[in-house]
């Protein structure tokens, strides 16, 4: 008898992820790269990935998972920051590897030093400012008109990171703690997106979609910090909860402020 089980997760998170791959490359499109990059700090990557995790692990393995996230969330904004730097200079392709690249070599020393959460969050507080500091440097100084939408390149995107984040989940949670933090968080959502929008719609707007993102990876920060801290105290339930809570209000408030302002 077929345990359809673990294929139910596998495509809970495959559609998870293609939905905020299609919603997010949409909104930096259609509403701009600064609303754009904020929506893609939506946990709607991490969140299934923790849920099918804590049906399976204890609170402990979660709240280590989720520290573990937050170091690997500092090394995506020097993803994001290569990015901006390469795609003024290299193809999309090229761009992408790059910035895959600058991530690789800031994530790997970080899984295999102690994850303390409140010590990540300042790492991450550090490299979001560097980033933005050195991306904001070549970003162009003229805004762009929203691009139109390719709808078929944008699903098809959608589902292949659907697919690569299901298989990199679902093998996270039984690979160690500090591992499966560092999985469930690598960039593959900012992959797709920010090279789908450098194909589509050029080097401008995908650089500015991620410099935006630089501060919309904050929301993501935001869930995996209450979910370390609070999981053990609490249960990891409750915090799961409450950590989905601080990351839509973080998310909605970055929103708000990236919102044009009437002149």
């Amino acid at each position: 008898m077929i345990d359809w089980g673990p294929w139910a997760e596998f495509a809970a998170r495959s559609a998870a992820t293609a939905f905020i791959v299609v919603f997010a490359g949409l909104a930096a499109s259609r509403l701009g790269p600064k609303i754009g990059g904020v929506v893609i700090g939506l946990p709607i990557v991490l969140a299934p990935g923790f849920f099918f995790m804590m049906r399976e692990h204890p609170a402990d393995f979660v709240a280590a998972s989720a520290a573990g996230a937050i170091h690997s969330l500092a090394a995506t904004q020097v993803f994001l920051g290569a990015f901006i730097v390469a795609s003024t200079r290299l193809g999309a392709w090229d761009a992408t590897a790059a910035a895959i690249a600058a991530w690789c070599v800031v994530a790997m020393p970080l899984a295999f030093v102690p994850h303390d959460p409140l010590v990540g969050t300042g790492v991450f507080a550090l490299a979001t400012l560097a980033a933005r500091k050195v991306g904001g440097t070549f970003l162009t100084i003229l805004p762009q008109p929203p691009a139109p939408a390719r709808w078929r390149l944008m699903v098809l995107r959608g589902l292949a990171a659907g697919l690569l984040v299901g298989g990199v989940t679902f093998a996270a949670s039984r690979l160690g703690a500090s591992i499966a933090g560092l999985l469930i968080a690598f960039p593959v959502g900012f992959c797709v997106i920010l090279l789908s929008l450098r194909l589509d719609h050029g080097p401008d707007l995908a650089a500015r979609t991620a410099h935006a993102g630089l501060l919309g990876v904050m929301s993501l920060v935001g869930f995996c910090l209450a979910l370390a801290l609070l999981s053990l105290p609490i249960g990891k339930w409750p915090a799961f909860g409450i950590a989905l809570a601080v990351s839509v209000a973080i998310t909605l408030a970055l929103s708000s402020l990236a919102r044009p302002r009437p002149t």
